[in-house]
């Protein structure tokens, strides 16, 4: 039988978090507890979940599948850090929480909204899971 660690290692998340604050210091990031949603500039989203792009092949479009998953993964992390930064990370895990992608210029166009919501799926009632929807203005 293995045993878990009573201890879990959080180092990691405690490094990312503090990159996410050096992001919000310098103005890539904006996050709204109280409104469960955060503004993150499109070229920090995709620094922040690894993707290689070009603007002329990429565009404003995120619907390519390699890309979207590595999205959804930065996403959920800046859910959690807004949680962490509030103090109330169950109430902002449990509630929809959206996340808006603006242009890196001074005026921050929006260019689409990524909403998280926690559903049941109807083969696992006893399991939350997150429900993903991008919504694009362009």
């Amino acid at each position: 039988m293995r045993l878990r660690k009573k201890y879990r290692d959080v180092q990691p998340w405690l490094d990312y978090f503090e990159m996410l604050q050096t992001y919000e210091k310098c103005g890539y990031l904006q996050t709204e507890p109280e409104k469960n949603e955060a503004y993150v500039t499109q070229p920090a989203l995709y620094t922040l979940a690894g993707v290689d792009f070009s603007t002329r092949e990429l565009g404003y479009d995120i619907n390519m599948p390699y890309i979207l998953k590595s999205v959804m993964y930065a996403v959920r992390r800046i859910r959690a850090y807004v949680g962490w930064q509030s103090q109330k990370g169950e109430v902002i895990l449990s509630h929809p929480f959206a996340i808006n992608v603006v242009t890196p210029d001074e005026r921050h166009d929006l260019l689409f909204t990524i909403l998280i919501t926690s559903r049941r799926k109807w083969w696992k009632l006893w399991r939350w899971h997150d429900s993903i929807e991008v919504i694009s203005y362009r």
